[in-house]
């Protein structure tokens, strides 16, 4: 789950993925080389949630701690961000068709470092239980990744892509695939070709350099997604996965047996379900792992925060 006191690595490796980022613009644009099975755009041209002006984005960051940290840190923005909700063709744990939504954060202003072709950010997000998640929504005050990510990415002049995940927001399927490496690079990547169309949309260029990055449970997706970005024959410039678990295994022997904290509950539930419908073995009814008056509710992401 994100918390902003844990933030600071993203603003880290966000800095120093890419110290020239300006750099060339030859050859062809790693999402352009993306399968067009998946990843379609399905509201083109995207839905702008919102214009943030350097001043906007400095009297939003001033009223919450995590936000007067990345001022003290020297991240004070330089560009003005527009934001885009994107809606996109994916597939669930098992293949099956369904969508699910992204945020695309774009610099905007007349600072050299807010023009012409951009590099990307792919970033992909903590453990959330709400179902509502919209990282795309800077308005919202339980959004504090996404304004600290639209600090560290657009405002210093980089695009952003960041999947809001299946299961989450406007998506149609009724599980969210948590740690699911095969379905959530998979997601990633159809984030990736609806940002293609997007910008194309939009008239806005990227400069082929892609830079995967994620915090928690986004540093297990971001490592996935780097591997089946790299399988698929695209390149990646640098990556950096923060935070995440990665030996699946371990982690889900301590979620169940060895160093329990209070995410653990809500880890054993949400692997349980992802699991169930990559694997189909995990149980016969959800009676078999939990009391019958939780059962029912095993798919279930939170309707309130």
């Amino acid at each position: 789950m994100f918390q902003g006191k844990r933030f600071v690595p993203l603003v880290l490796a966000v800095s120093l993925l890419a110290p020239g980022y300006g750099g060339s613009t030859e050859g062809v644009s790693p999402l352009q080389m993306l399968p067009a099975a998946r990843g379609q755009l399905l509201n083109s041209p995207p839905a702008r949630l919102g214009s943030f002006s350097v001043s906007d984005l400095l009297s939003r960051l001033s009223g919450s701690q995590l936000g007067r940290e990345l001022i003290k840190l020297a991240f004070s923005p330089t560009c003005s961000v527009d934001t885009y909700h994107l809606e996109y063709d994916t597939v669930g744990a098992r293949g099956e068709a369904t969508t699910a939504s992204a945020a695309l954060m774009i610099p905007t202003g007349s600072h050299p470092r807010c023009q012409g072709p951009r590099p990307i950010v792919l970033y992909a997000h903590g453990k959330r239980t709400l179902k509502s998640f919209n990282i795309a929504d800077l308005t919202s005050q339980s959004n504090e990744e996404g304004l600290a990510l639209a600090t560290v990415g657009p405002a210093r002049g980089y695009i952003v892509v960041a999947p809001n995940y299946a299961g989450y927001d406007t998506s149609s399927l009724n599980y969210h695939p948590y740690l699911d490496a095969d379905q959530q690079s998979k997601d990633m990547m159809d984030a990736l070709t609806a940002a293609h169309s997007a910008l194309s949309a939009l008239r806005i260029a990227d400069n082929h350099k892609l830079f995967v990055t994620g915090y928690s449970q986004g540093g297990h997706v971001a490592m996935a997604t780097h591997r089946a970005l790299q399988a698929a024959g695209i390149a990646v410039t640098a990556s950096a996965p923060m935070s995440g678990p990665y030996a699946m295994s371990a982690f889900g022997d301590a979620v169940v047996m060895g160093q329990v904290d209070d995410g653990s509950t809500e880890n054993f539930i949400m692997l349980a379900s992802s699991y169930q419908h990559a694997y189909g073995n995990l149980y016969t009814t959800p009676t078999d792992i939990l009391e019958p008056k939780y059962a029912s509710a095993i798919d279930a992401l939170s309707t309130t925060d």
